[in-house]
């Protein structure tokens, strides 16, 4: 580090500001340097060691975020890659590198690219075509931005350059030097070769002269020679760990040095970025998705970083760095870009505990995020198995036994099952303390107790529309308080899978759906029963308390600020219509239809203004697509929502409890049609209202199913609401004496 440091202070750089993204965006000040140190097979575990010592006079100028890795592929290096360097959801051709000519020029094959899209095509391109139109590098190059990349991940194996990529432009060339020029021989080291870090702060040094604004690009990938080096070795762990904190030290290091004289220099125009396009192996199998993203800069404050594309403290999208980088510059993001610009959400305060770091509460929330993530399989599959086998049971019982006396032990559980939603938003965080069987146990026994209590409280039908009325109620709560339960439940959206961030996930969009029919219904059957439905004011109260509770809800689905969910919007809108044609049995003319129509063709108007007048949404980006005639952008979101329908049907246990569900109450309908069992008129109208209220769920799963892109998730979790109560009627009509007045006989 000797030559390092002489040569730093002997440096003495030009004194210019940069654009830094702040909560308010870009401040209007010149962006000059930026270094980007790409380092593969770094995860949050390395980070953590390497931040902890780190003095706090450059914490506090370190801002960071854990980004995503969704692509339209695999979440590997290449795609992770190409999704970054295009701001789109992308996938690269496999077997894809960098490849150094002489002059420093760099060539990456984009005829592979070509290749890849003729074979899914199935027809030729011409020679200036590309599967995709736009590249990073080809605005910088545009817009006299100089780039030029360092480094590479080669192995004596295996050559690996992808730094490159990221500034390479639309015909794969880029600047810089990706052979072993910041590199030095180490043949007992793993890899055989290792980071020169005086070579490399020469070469920055050689860039940091030049006057126009400048994008170096390092590959530092000693922490992946490490990982191939040892990964596959039996009992080589703790030698990896070893040589793994050697590097982190001298990283460590070699930042502090090159941070102070930065700062002694008062330069800046110099900012460095840290990212990894993909964690290690070990990480992966932890579960721990999201990648380190890391900024420094001696004019910021230290913080937490976010976007208006997960609106997540410190959570950011890999299609947020490329409009970040370019608002670096003050260059605009291209139309087809997907994300927003990466912005400060949160300023971190020095910590009054002796031993504790600036960002240990951010680490402590990324280790409760990627606990969610690592149990979320086992629990939502645990619980789908149950309700699939809880189905079958009961059905299979109420079929065969003569012995009803269980009956009221089986209606419990099946309020177990339409409470556990409730449960799943609130027993959460319980997965940092206790197992993901011992949280199954808590959840099923949390939800039965309330169940048991609620069954011994009310009638059967206030039993159901109370049941109903909660779920809906909580979850309107818990969107209008910004989805603070939802987003980190196991049956809310993940972000570290990056499908959503904020709003109303699919399963919750199925739940509030349902849960939503069968309040009104158990209201409707209730009013029946006391022989106030016919009465015409009774009857006229009731549409509007449905129709205010309906606009509530679609509301609360749409608003982008809430929900923001187009597929639960557009289910709710249809088949709430349908529930008023169907219970108050309004003819189908043009009477009813067209004043319908107009109801629904302005709401979806008015929900549509609010999202082109609000802050980003993904709503309002496919509204702005198609208003500008995008009909890529258009083709690719319904080809993504059949595409990942169809293959949760074939795969997904949601497919399965769906089916079984609709499987289930077609024998239960058959038996009963053979064996109609009324005691009087009452029983039979009061049956009719509870299978209006059926058909208007099936026909809302069924809209719901075609209208999201995993619509069977959606689907599945609407008729959870439709075949447990079906069944528990039945048992309520053959499990109770007919001279029980008190039970609520529906």
């Amino acid at each position: 580090m000797l030559l390092s440091l002489c040569f730093w202070t002997g440096w003495v750089g030009g004194s210019v500001s940069y654009a830094q993204p702040t909560e308010g965006g870009t401040d209007g000040r010149t962006a000059q340097h930026l270094v980007v140190l790409m380092v593969p097979a770094l995860g949050f575990e390395e980070v953590e060691k390497w931040m902890e010592g780190l003095p706090e006079e450059i914490q506090s100028h370190i801002q960071l975020a854990g980004m995503t890795m969704r692509t339209a592929g695999r979440m590997d290096w290449v795609n992770n890659l190409f999704t970054i360097s295009t701001g789109q959801f992308a996938e690269g051709p496999p077997l894809w590198n960098g490849y150094q000519l002489r002059g420093g020029t760099i060539i990456h094959p984009v005829q592979k690219l070509r290749q890849q899209q003729e074979q899914r095509s199935g027809f030729l391109l011409s020679a200036e075509s590309l599967p995709w139109d736009y590249f990073l590098g080809e605005t910088l190059k545009k817009n006299q931005v100089y780039t030029v990349a360092f480094g590479n991940s080669d192995t004596r194996q295996i050559m690996r350059r992808m730094g490159a990529t990221i500034i390479m432009d639309n015909k794969g060339y880029a600047r810089g030097q990706i052979d072993k020029t910041i590199l030095t021989p180490a043949p007992y080291e793993p890899g055989g070769w290792r980071t020169d870090w005086d070579k490399l702060s020469m070469k920055l040094e050689e860039i940091w002269k030049i006057e126009q604004p400048t994008l170096a690009v390092v590959e530092l990938g000693d922490l992946w020679r490490i990982e191939q080096t040892y990964d596959k070795v039996p009992k080589s762990a703790r030698i990896s760990q070893i040589y793994k904190d050697k590097w982190l030290r001298e990283w460590r290091n070699w930042f502090m040095d090159t941070t102070r004289h930065i700062q002694h220099n008062q330069d800046g125009g110099v900012s460095i970025w840290i990212m990894t396009p993909a964690v290690s192996n070990k990480a992966k199998l932890r579960g721990q998705l999201l990648t380190p993203f890391i900024t420094w800069h001696p004019e910021q404050t230290g913080g937490i970083l976010s976007s208006l594309t997960t609106k997540q403290n410190g959570v950011v999208a890999n299609v947020d760095f490329l409009p970040t980088l370019l608002a670096y510059y003050q260059l605009p993001a291209p139309s087809q870009a997907y994300g927003q610009v990466i912005q400060l959400k949160e300023t971190l305060k020095p910590s009054t505990q002796p031993g504790s770091s600036l960002f240990d509460p951010f680490f402590d929330h990324l280790r409760y995020l990627f606990a969610i993530y690592r149990t979320r399989r086992i629990i939502i599959s645990v619980y789908l198995l149950s309700m699939i086998f809880l189905l079958i049971a009961t059905a299979c019982y109420w079929w065969f036994s003569k012995q009803y006396w269980w009956a009221r032990l089986v209606q419990v559980l099946i309020g177990t099952v339409l409470l556990s939603p409730i449960y799943f938003l609130w027993l959460t965080p319980l997965i940092q303390v206790i197992g993901p069987y011992k949280w199954i146990v808590v959840l099923f026994f949390s939800a039965f107790v309330t169940s048991f209590v609620l069954y011994q409280l009310v009638s059967h039908v206030w039993f159901l529309t109370l049941i109903g009325l909660t779920n809906t109620l909580i979850i309107l709560f818990d969107l209008w308080r910004g989805s603070i339960w939802m987003r980190r439940s196991f049956l809310g959206y993940d972000p570290l899978i990056g499908a959503r961030f904020y709003g109303l996930g699919n399963e919750y969009a199925g739940i509030l759906l349902g849960s939503s029919l069968l309040a009104v219904t158990g209201i409707s059957v209730w009013l029946a029963r006391n022989g106030w439905l016919p009465k015409r004011r009774v009857k006229g109260l009731l549409v509007i308390f449905m129709c205010v509770f309906y606009l509530v809800i679609i509301y609360s689905m749409a608003a982008p600020r809430l929900g923001t969910n187009a597929g639960a919007t557009i289910a709710a809108l249809l088949t709430y219509g349908v529930s008023l044609l169907f219970l108050f049995r309004l003819k189908i003319s043009l009477r009813y239809l067209l004043p319908l129509f107009g109801v629904v063709m302005l709401s979806m108007a008015g929900l549509v203004h609010l999202h082109l007048q609000g802050e980003h949404t993904h709503i309002g980006s496919f509204v702005v697509a198609a208003q500008n005639g995008d009909l890529k952008a258009i083709q690719e979101v319904i080809s993504r929502k059949l595409a990942m329908n169809w293959r949760l049907i074939k795969v997904s246990l949601w497919g399965k409890l769906f089916t079984t569900a609709l499987m289930v109450m077609g024998l239960v309908s058959f038996r009963l049609r053979r064996q109609p069992l009324y005691k009087n008129y009452e029983d039979m109208a009061q049956h009719n209202l509870w299978m209006t209220g059926f058909r208007t769920m099936i026909v809302g799963a069924l809209v719901i199913l075609m209208a999201n892109d995993s619509g069977i998730v959606a689907a599945a979790t609407t008729i959870i609401f439709l075949a447990f109560p079906f069944i528990f009627l039945r048992f309520n009509r053959h499990s109770i004496r007919a001279d029980s007045t008190s039970s609520g006989l529906a």
